[in-house]
């Protein structure tokens, strides 16, 4: 297994959970601008980065999902600032550029402490 991309949630916004509702997850380092706050779930910064590709796996805490599809933009966003949005739809298209959309599911209820990830099986 090869970590692309590793970190831990230290914040989650007010309206997180409206997101998860529709399998997205807005992701970004945990020092984001104040008015992103309400939307994001911050993580701490990845010490480590390799472009993420289809294929890849996803982990937000115990959730192992494969990477369908990566919008233009979302390495060069998740290195710079920890941000992109995942989507759990399993498109084989990205819908926007900072867009990473994974396997059709349900994400889980998040917490301070869980795990986000991606790496290469």
């Amino acid at each position: 297994m090869n970590t692309l991309f590793n970190s831990t949630i230290v914040s989650i916004g007010d309206l997180v959970p409206d997101f998860l509702k529709e399998n997205t997850v807005i992701l970004f380092n945990e020092d984001a601008p104040d008015e992103l706050r309400d939307i994001a779930v911050l993580h701490t910064k990845s010490e480590h980065f390799v472009s993420i590709e289809p294929g890849d796996i996803f982990q937000i805490g115990d959730l192992q999902l494969r990477v369908t599809s990566v919008g233009e933009k979302a390495n060069e966003t998740l290195q710079t600032i920890g941000h992109c949005t995942v989507k759990a739809d399993g498109s084989a298209a990205p819908q926007l550029p900072g867009m990473i959309h994974v396997e059709d599911a349900t994400l889980p209820s998040l917490e301070i402490g869980i795990k986000v990830a991606f790496f290469r099986p």
